[in-house]
């Protein structure tokens, strides 16, 4: 399973609200010029000033509005806020010219906080006919004059030619900067799924020991963790996160390799000593799972120790409500589903009906309301995942 993608674009929701929290910090820029004129240390003319602030403020509010506010994050937005970004500050330096020389380079500073190198380019692209076009206009409209850049020849060689090759050496440093930060986080996403496989064989590996103990408890193991995939993905969680709880669940009964085999299948009843052995499942679950390296078997080890938990607290350790792991009131819930719905050694397969009565009359007392809700919403699912499964066992 790879997941490279989801984080990649985690990362660019990130790199979003970055630049909406840097362009905050530009209109608080603008601002402070504005104040600074007021004591005479610029000679700004008013008009031009408000002028300037206004479109700043509009501009730079823009990421805030469209990243915060709308949660908008696709890619041709943020070609868009760039190219607002770079006209933006041409507009500024033709209303304050020199006073805001360093807006020329913001949008590439901006630019560079994504770490992928094309936003780079096409924002230095853009910003090559900028610079002629603000000049030009700052020229003839003259709203701040720029006393050494008198004539059009003085202001293409001296002032177009110059804040050009200054943009190109910037954006050659962004670019450069752009590129080692794409290249760590494309070998950290390596690296990040090398660790998945890692723990995913391991997990695998432990299962097929768990499954080798007891045809049924094979067959449990698979099914658990397909009905977990259904619960979690009904409350919410990302498809990657989905994937960790339901492949972690396959380890829940992990601790059962301790228990003897004849307990395990036994068709009558369990006498209290036998019993007692199997509650110490959880306990050995945990202790095996609980020093294991890597975020999935931590996971397990919190399922393996915990799923046998009811939600009044009269399960195995005591533990009640919302003490008691989110992972494992999912798989509490499919743990005790597919136990209903299959074949043992002392009980047949319940129907499908008699399932959801229980469960459903279980709500707030063995299963979490919330999980309940969730369960009765798909119940469907878990009815067409047993199905499948059971076919595929023929």
């Amino acid at each position: 399973m790879n997941f490279s993608k989801n984080i990649t674009a985690e990362y660019r929701v990130l790199a979003d609200k970055r630049i909406a929290s840097t362009c905050r910090i530009a209109i608080a820029f603008m601002l402070a010029i504005a104040i600074i004129n007021a004591f005479g240390v610029f000679h700004i003319d008013p008009l031009a000033l408000n002028v300037a602030v206004g479109i700043s403020s509009v501009g730079f509010f823009l990421p805030t509005l469209v990243y915060d506010f709308l949660k908008v994050h696709e890619n041709w937005i943020r070609y868009f806020i760039m190219l607002v970004m770079v006209l933006q500050s041409g507009l500024l330096y033709v209303v304050l010219s020199y006073h805001v020389i360093l807006m020329l380079i913001f949008p590439l500073l901006l630019s560079c906080l994504y770490n992928e190198t094309r936003y780079v380019v096409y924002t230095t692209f853009l910003e090559i006919p900028m610079i002629l076009g603000a000049h030009l206009i700052a020229y003839y409209t003259k709203i701040v004059p720029d006393e050494p850049l008198q004539t059009l020849r003085e202001v293409l060689l001296y002032g177009v030619v110059p804040r050009t090759l200054q943009i190109l050496g910037y954006a050659a440093v962004c670019y450069y900067i752009s590129a080692r930060l794409q290249s760590l986080l494309n070998t950290i996403l390596q690296k990040n799924q090398e660790l998945y496989e890692d723990q995913e064989t391991i997990l695998t590996s432990l299962a097929e020991i768990v499954e080798s103990q007891s045809k049924f408890t094979g067959e449990h193991v698979r099914m658990v963790s397909e009905y977990t995939a259904i619960l979690c993905r009904g409350l919410g969680y990302s498809e990657e996160e989905t994937w960790k709880i339901s492949q972690a669940s396959k380890l829940h009964d992990v601790g059962k390799i301790i228990c003897p085999l004849e307990i395990l299948d036994k068709p009558g009843k369990l006498t209290e000593e036998e019993f007692a052995k199997i509650r110490k499942h959880t306990e050995h679950g945990c202790q095996i799972l609980g020093n294991a390296p890597g975020e999935l078997l931590q996971i397990a080890a919190i399922i393996a120790e915990q799923h046998h938990e009811r939600w009044d607290g009269t399960g195995y350790m005591g533990l009640k409500g919302e003490e008691i792991h989110p992972y494992a009131r999912v798989v509490a819930l499919a743990d005790v589903y597919d136990a209903f719905a299959s074949k043992r050694p002392y009980k047949e397969p319940w129907p499908e009906e008699k399932i959801y009565e229980k469960i459903v009359s279980q709500r707030g007392t063995a299963f979490s309301p919330e999980v309940v809700d969730i369960y009765i919403a798909h119940r469907e699912e878990f009815a067409a995942v047993r199905r499948n499964i059971e076919q595929n066992e023929k």
